[in-house]
């Protein structure tokens, strides 16, 4: 076993380190309120009224952001961080592993209590709500993703997931924000007129840091988004007692009114965007967060990046009943989230992300818990992903790891995936992409290997759309959309990397529009394979990955 995977001498992972574990939690907690507090200083006000009324925090100049400022795409991606250490073996449960079930004798999940992706995997029974959302091929699962070297601490791993640096190397951009300054000179003095990256609640600061200021705004409560309306400002600089601290005090609430930049941009699209009926978000943070950014995104606002959060997933005691009720509020939001966009079209156009700063133990411990491992899984969402299953599923692993293993080891790098964002979703070159993380990284195959037809159907320049396949990786039967800009019959053929057709799925004589064609892929050798599509001279290509 590699070193990185073996148990960390570091104190503070565990409820039996007494004292040590208290100051990682004070120190990550103490972290968190002081970003909070920082974040609130530099404005802030609410989106939605009553229960979903929420803070909408400020994010800063980053290279990418201003980046994405300046180009055509309309795509926004949403950054959804699980604090605490996300359990990912009772999230993406190895139903099929003994081991599993061995380490875990009274916190596993029964397999028939699951929502089944594949002949081994599951999610956990309470994320029922995805079910459909596989179905449709638009959620994709990478199995134990991490970094070389973790570090089990709260506050150290969230910055390193945040920033996409190494283990050994402390930063104080994010990920998000690399290399701003030598990139896009200029950038401060000229930003773009709307936020192009807002933060919502408690999700980390470094994810929209840069080193060049502030790009946005906060909200807060249904009071401050009424008194904006009502008065233009955000703070009432009236109610004030008339003494010499309370003139000091309407002094500063004039200073922040006149400082928010954006504040008509993001007042203006929260106005124009109404939550679909046919969205029910459940009650808590991250529901309330996610109607406030579809709010925001239906109401025209051109930020691209959205980051969110929900706590809660340090269960180091009862595990159950808790893991079970965080699990199910990101199911039930992340579903509504996308019924909200769908009355809109938007869900095209979004594509959403979650990521913990570690996973759990392997053994539950002896307060019916798990405390801080290392590699987690990680969720896509919508029709911009290649549905499936990525990486090296634990429960092989689980099967061979000795006893005396604690933590999952990593199957993908982190930053892989944020490569694949960053090239496959903004369609950024490679050679921003590794500056802004740091060096190369492959981009995970397929994950976000193609853009989504358009939201209004439309085929490109050259007459026809391809992509992308769903689910991917596929066992069996997958589906992919098309669309042709005037009647036609295409050919629709699988190829394998010779160039050989192994399955021909052409659909004949099709009037122009929006199509989506059934691969059947069963008895195909596992490997990666081309789907290509041919109409009037031009044709398109994307890729599909056959397991066994």
């Amino acid at each position: 076993m590699c070193d990185h995977h073996a148990p960390r001498p570091r104190r503070g992972i565990a409820l039996a380190d007494g004292a040590a574990h208290a100051h990682d939690h004070a120190a990550w907690s103490r972290r968190d309120f002081l970003s909070q507090a920082t974040a609130a200083a530099a404005g802030a006000f609410v989106i939605g009224t009553g229960t979903r009324a929420r803070v909408v925090r400020a994010a800063s100049h980053t290279p990418l952001l201003h980046r994405l400022a300046q180009t055509e795409t309309d795509r926004v991606l949403v950054v959804i961080q699980l604090g605490g250490g996300n359990d990912g073996l009772n999230m993406v449960v190895p139903y099929t592993s003994g081991e599993y079930y061995a380490r875990r004798p009274t916190i596993a999940q029964a397999a028939s209590s699951l929502v089944t992706l594949d002949g081994d995997y599951g999610l956990h029974g309470a994320m029922g709500a995805l079910q459909p959302v596989w179905g449709r091929g638009d959620l994709a699962v990478i199995h134990s993703a991490g970094y070389p070297n973790h570090d089990r601490s709260h506050f150290r791993s969230t910055d390193i997931w945040a920033s996409a640096s190494a283990a050994n190397e402390v930063r104080t951009d994010g990920w998000t924000g690399r290399a701003m300054d030598t990139m896009f000179p200029g950038h401060v003095q000229s930003p773009p007129e709307f936020p192009v990256a807002v933060r919502i609640g408690a999700a980390s600061s470094l994810l929209t840091r840069g080193s060049g200021g502030t790009l946005g705004m906060s909200f807060s409560d249904a009071g401050q988004l009424i008194r904006l309306g009502e008065t233009g400002q955000f703070y009432d600089e009236g109610s004030v007692p008339p003494t010499t601290a309370g003139a000091e005090l309407a002094f500063v609430r004039s200073v922040y009114n006149a400082g928010l930049r954006y504040r008509d941009a993001v007042y203006g699209a929260s106005q124009a965007g109404a939550n679909s009926g046919d969205a029910v978000y459940p009650d808590g943070g991250l529901g309330d967060s996610l109607a406030a950014v579809a709010r925001l995104v239906k109401g025209g606002l051109g930020s691209r990046i959205y980051a969110v959060s929900i706590g809660g997933f340090d269960t180091h005691a009862g595990q159950l009943p808790q893991h079970a009720n965080l699990l199910g509020q990101i199911a039930d939001a992340v579903a509504a989230f996308y019924t909200d966009l769908s009355a809109t079209g938007d869900h095209q156009r979004v594509l959403a992300m979650t990521f913990s700063e570690f996973g759990r133990t392997i053994s539950q411990n002896g307060a019916a818990g798990t405390d801080h491992a290392e590699a987690s899984p990680m969720l896509l969402f919508g029709p911009g992903v290649g549905g499936g299953l990525y990486g090296d599923g634990p429960g092989p692993v689980l099967d061979t790891l000795p006893t005396s293993a604690s933590a999952l080891p990593m199957s993908v790098d982190f930053r892989r995936v944020y490569a694949s964002l960053l090239g496959g979703w903004f369609g950024l070159p490679a050679s921003d992409t590794a500056g802004i993380l740091g060096g190369s990284f492959a981009a995970v195959d397929g994950l976000v290997d193609a853009p989504p037809v358009a939201a209004d159907g439309a085929p490109d320049a050259a007459g026809l759309s391809l992509g992308p396949v769903a689910p991917n990786p596929v066992r069996g039967a997958a589906r992919v959309p098309f669309a042709l800009d005037r009647p036609a019959a295409p050919t629709l053929r699988v190829l394998d990397l010779q160039g050989r057709s192994v399955r021909d799925a052409s659909p004949g004589a099709l009037p122009a529009g929006r199509h989506v064609a059934t691969l059947d892929l069963a008895g195909l050798a596992a490997g990666p394979y081309l789907v290509r599509l041919d109409a009037g001279g031009a044709s398109r290509t994307v890729s599909v990955t056959v397991v066994r």
